[in-house]
């Protein structure tokens, strides 16, 4: 296998242009830094993407480590520094094989002293090192140290004691044990005598642990304290964040409480910094979908909406679509309530209502800054959205969000924002409706053969089954979760996206003209090829990814 250099495999592949790397090589002039780092410094390309490269290189598999939960068999066959020092994490072990992930297949001196030490065959998949590093070092601290059993000794503690000795350092290990569960969010939810922890999971909420009421006071105003809000107020709202760190992974936590009869309520919001989360790729559009949607985030000029319910990954989507945006070549700016992650070369804002500056400002502001492409993050009200499409029909590329149930909807919805329909005609040129479903935990799937018949009592029209060939006499092997240790017996472990792609051209323009109604709008839309989120939904589950139930659940 011919090793070529980084920034010529990552060329080869499209994962960067020439132009990027010139500017790298010239920050390497003043920054002393390896080629790579530089890259993923500055957003030209994520750690995981190096890795997804130099496995189609080497012709080994990519694994994404941080979803993955390596057995203790195969830890504890490897010492922890022999680990990190070979920049490789044990997976698992079947007979007498010895699976790993490697950042560097192509060291063969480290796959020799996995040989020696295992007296195993050696079986590679390929990750980025960062993310091997952090996942090893934290998997080997929680086979030493489980954090969970040290939370339910902290509150055995409280129960014979009635006090805490340790409150922050409680809250901290509350706040990591989530972080090792996956879990984007945190709530703390008081009942007459009992403190509930909740974790959500993919999705859904989990409940982890019950406290005694008693030091439910301490853990919300040593919150409050962190997150520089004011502990003396108890009867109104409040909103605050701060920052954590785990394995040298940085954390944004978003705060927000709420007075009840029983005492606050308190919700931590948990937002990464890791750039591979923003990569089109690997968010789960299928290839078909994918190639519209990148090509509209490369237009010169329009208006591009993501929509969708909260917390269905709108933002995650426009960020990684920002990142196909050359912003060496053209000047993106943002207005955002507030800046969840950083960018290099774009210039980012964030809403201020104290000092006046909202997203209507930014925008009369914008136009003097010369932009090409224009992200704001949610369109609230018509004011903004009529600036939003003046800027689209200026020339500009127009990137937002807003909350509708599907694609469709987003037209009776600028309506209500007062964005007249000619408006709307000439400047909208596509809109993506998004949900986030649950796949199917691929450490206890299981086959399962059903019917037609099954489909249809779950209630998937027929003629939906019909047009993905869905034969009525014939068996459908669907996959389903028995149930484990890694998925909590949910069945259910990660999750992904699916869509619906409106995307305009001049006979939908001149419905919306004429006043059609959003049932005719679909129905043309789909005549036109449009793939809905619950036809979406259901292909994802004949290629096994989720199930029927799952997409019931969530679209239907």
């Amino acid at each position: 296998m011919e090793r070529l250099p980084l920034g010529k495999l990552l060329l080869n592949f499209g994962y960067v242009t020439e132009e990027q790397i010139a500017v790298a090589i010239d920050i390497q002039g003043v920054r002393k830094k390896l080629l790579g780092e530089l890259l993923v410094e500055h957003s030209f390309v994520s750690p995981q993407e190096i890795a997804v490269a130099i496995s189609k290189q080497s012709g080994l598999p990519f694994i994404d480590v941080s979803e993955y939960h390596s057995s203790k068999e195969a830890l504890n066959m490897l010492n922890r520094n022999i680990a990190k020092q070979l920049s490789v994490l044990p997976l698992n072990i079947q007979g007498d094989v010895f699976s790993v992930a490697m950042s560097d297949p192509f060291d063969i001196n480290s796959v020799d002293i996995l040989k020696r030490r295992s007296g195993m065959e050696i079986n590679i998949f390929v990750s980025d090192r960062e993310t091997i590093l952090k996942r090893a070092e934290m998997l080997y601290y929680l086979l030493e140290n489980p954090i969970n059993a040290t939370i339910k000794l902290q509150i055995e503690q409280v129960c014979v004691t009635g006090a805490i000795s340790d409150i922050p350092g409680f809250i901290n290990n509350i706040v990591n044990n989530a972080l090792t569960e996956r879990a984007t969010d945190i709530h703390i939810s008081p009942e007459e005598r009992v403190t509930h922890i909740f974790y959500r999971i993919d999705g859904i909420m989990r409940h982890y642990y019950a406290c005694p009421k008693s030091i439910h006071a301490s853990l919300i105003s040593r919150i409050k304290i962190i997150s520089n809000m004011d502990i003396s107020e108890q009867r109104m709202p409040q909103d605050g964040s701060f920052a954590h760190t785990f394995f040298d992974e940085l954390f944004d936590m978003r705060v927000s409480t709420l007075p009840t009869v029983f005492g606050e309520s308190l919700v931590l919001r948990i937002l990464s910094k890791n750039l591979s989360l923003f990569n089109l790729e690997a968010l789960g559009f299928r290839e078909d979908i994918l190639k519209q949607i990148i090509k509209q985030f490369e237009r010169p000029q329009g208006i591009v909406l993501v929509t969708g319910p909260t917390g269905c990954g709108k933002t995650t989507t426009l960020y990684a679509g920002l990142r196909r945006i050359n912003s060496l070549q053209r000047r993106v700016l943002s207005v955002e309530d507030p800046v969840e992650y950083k960018f290099p070369f774009i210039m980012q804002t964030q809403v201020n209502e104290k000092s006046g500056y909202n997203f209507n400002t930014a925008m009369r502001a914008f136009f003097r800054q010369d932009p090409d492409v224009i992200l704001l993050g949610e369109m609230r009200d018509e004011h903004t959205a009529e600036m939003a499409f003046r800027a689209s029909i200026t020339g500009h590329l127009v990137l937002s969000t807003m909350h509708t149930n599907d694609a469709v909807s987003s037209i009776p919805r600028l309506a209500d924002l007062n964005v007249k329909g000619y408006f709307v005609a000439s400047a909208l040129s596509a809109v993506i409706a998004q949900r986030l479903l649950r796949k199917v935990c691929a450490f206890c799937a299981k086959d399962l053969d059903v019917t037609m018949d099954y489909l249809l009592k779950l209630g998937f029209r027929k003629s939906l089954l019909d047009k993905l060939a869905v034969v009525s006499d014939s068996k459908i092997t669907l996959s389903y979760g028995e149930g484990c240790e890694y998925c909590h017996g949910t069945g259910y472990f990660g999750r992904t996206v699916i869509s619906e792609l409106l995307v305009m051209d001049e006979e939908l323009n001149d419905m919306i003209v004429r006043g059609h109604t959003p049932l005719a709008l679909t129905q043309a839309a789909v005549s036109k090829g449009m793939v809905s989120m619950i036809e979406d939904g259901l292909i994802k589950s004949l290629i096994r990814v989720t199930n029927p139930e799952e997409v019931k659940r969530v679209v239907m």
